[in-house]
């Protein structure tokens, strides 16, 4: 009876080793099982956070450029807006500088001439006008009170020298035809007198280079001085010579007293 009971607990031990075996191997395949699914997890967790990453990357490009794009916009427009106010401010200053009554051409403003010829000599007869201007600024600034100021050759271009266009003592002058008044557009010379190289001397209205009642003297004349006469320089300058009893000859003499 002990060899049968032997062997009923010896079958009881395998089939109980068989179920702690098989137990076993059921835990390892189910860890197993867990490992793979952790790992098949983390692949997806890693391709989720690249693929963010990238799309992070995509979008930050995407905000640069357009960032660039609007500061290159942004510098455009301030050029063109420094642009604009420098070509208005060079028409500011060119009809600052324009004369009185001059006229002034904004066609083309800020553009170059496809002709400079004609410009250039706008342009050379102006620079010898401002120097003109400029001396005569400098003589009426040097000369005293009481002074008298020639106006021989004053904006006006010569043929010849003083001596040249002056007449000698032999040359025989020409007798001018007696007005009323003065003929228009020819400056009135006032209380004038003539002096001994046959120019005139007195006080000058009517001209655009010389205050009103300013003492002026001409150059030598070539048709005898005489009231109500408009006579004329060797330059060609011409001038009314007011008659002396004339009322404007009497306020420019009563200006002069004032002045003196």
């Amino acid at each position: 009876g002990n060899a049968q009971a032997k062997k009923a607990a010896e079958a009881e031990e395998k089939r109980l080793a068989a179920i702690e075996a098989k137990e076993e191997a059921a835990e390892r395949s189910a860890e197993l099982a867990r490992q793979r699914k952790e790992e098949a997890e983390e692949k997806r967790q890693a391709a989720a956070e690249a693929a963010q990453f990238k799309k992070e990357q995509q979008e930050a490009k995407r905000a640069e450029a357009a960032e660039a794009a609007q500061l290159k916009k942004e510098e455009q427009e301030a050029k063109r807006a420094e642009a604009a106010q420098a070509k208005a401010s060079k028409a500011e200053q060119t009809v600052k500088k324009a004369k009185p009554g001059a006229s002034i051409s904004l066609f083309g403003f800020g553009q170059k001439d496809s002709d400079g010829g004609s410009n250039e000599s706008s342009s050379a007869k102006q620079k010898a006008a401002q120097v003109k201007a400029k001396q005569v600024a400098q003589e009426l600034k040097q000369a005293k009170p009481g002074m008298t100021i020639s106006l021989f050759g004053l904006g006006q271009k010569a043929s010849d020298s003083d001596t040249s266009s002056a007449p000698s003592s032999a040359t025989k002058k020409k007798a001018g035809k007696v007005l009323s008044t003065a003929p228009r557009g020819i400056p009135t010379i006032s209380s004038w007198k003539e002096n001994r190289d046959g120019s005139v001397s007195g006080f000058i209205f009517g001209s655009p280079n010389f205050e009103e009642g300013e003492s002026v003297t001409t150059s030598p004349l070539v048709i005898d001085a005489a009231d109500g006469v408009v006579v004329q320089t060797g330059s060609g300058s011409k001038y009314f010579l007011e008659p002396k009893g004339n009322a404007q000859a009497k306020k420019a003499a009563e200006a002069e007293e004032k002045r003196l």
